[in-house]
């Protein structure tokens, strides 16, 4: 009969806490099993439990909260990993970090999406219509340019954990005192709408291609930096010989749907 050893029992503690996290067994948001149900799950006392958790907790995937219990708060550590690795990057980088990941998971979402999916997506553009939240600066208590449900579930619609755990992070990151205070919506209510629309439609019709062109166009505009004075800084735009190339490629695109 092989003898596990402490540290041995204590890893594997930690891989099952972790692989109920990562798997979705538990939900980002949703609370842990206490302690004593995870001593008896895993068959180790009360205090390899607890020090399991403070690990999972130091990377920012569990939080405990006194008279409530532990909660999943990241469904892997790049969140809280990518937030310190980032702090080393100019804004301007890190939003053009956000496009890309915000583009490629549309483009996942128009191939991977369910049908539960689009309705949870649909509902989430219908709860959303009439939000006057642009113009407004990112600065004191407001974030909400990075709380938007319609966004959230398209990474969840992209069925790819890692796309998710990055956007998080990013967001995370742009949250800081030192980046909000500089970020700014441009977009009117009316042009949130009609983005999301886009986007919703091309997902909905499973076209990646309309997915990744609608995306890339909402995101040049979701989100801007301004300066001290509050003009929005220019930032990089497509040149009239790139917009030119999307209009070709979208032009030969909807063509060869005619044809089908």
């Amino acid at each position: 009969m092989a003898i596990t050893t402490g540290s041995e029992r204590a890893r594997a503690t930690l891989a099952y806490l972790r692989r109920n996290i990562t798997m979705g067994t538990w939900p980002v948001g949703s609370r842990i099993p206490i302690e004593p149900e995870l001593a008896e799950q895993t068959g180790v006392g009360r205090s390899t439990v607890r020090e399991a958790v403070r690990s999972l907790a130091s990377i920012g995937m569990l939080e405990t909260l006194p008279g409530r219990g532990t909660f999943v708060r990241s469904a892997a550590p790049t969140s809280a990993l990518l937030n310190e690795y980032l702090s080393d990057f100019t804004l301007e980088e890190i939003l053009s970090y956000r496009r890309a990941l915000e583009i490629e998971a549309a483009q996942q979402a128009a191939l991977q999406r369910t049908d539960e999916d689009l309705e949870a997506l649909e509902q989430a553009a219908i709860d959303e219509k009439g939000c006057t939240r642009c113009p407004v600066l990112m600065n004191g208590g407001e974030s909400s340019a990075f709380d938007s449900r319609f966004h959230r579930l398209i990474f969840d619609a992209a069925k790819n954990r890692l796309l998710a755990s990055l956007y998080a992070g990013t967001n995370d990151q742009l949250r800081t005192p030192a980046h909000r205070g500089r970020l700014a919506n441009v977009a009117t209510a009316s042009e949130m709408e009609r983005d999301h629309a886009r986007v919703l439609d091309a997902i909905r019709r499973r076209d990646f291609i309309d997915a990744v062109h609608s995306m890339a166009d909402h995101v040049d505009h979701d989100v801007v930096i301004v300066n001290d004075q509050h003009e929005v800084v220019p930032a990089l735009v497509r040149t009239p010989e790139a917009q030119q190339r999307i209009d070709v490629a979208r032009s030969a695109e909807d063509r060869r749907s005619q044809k089908v």
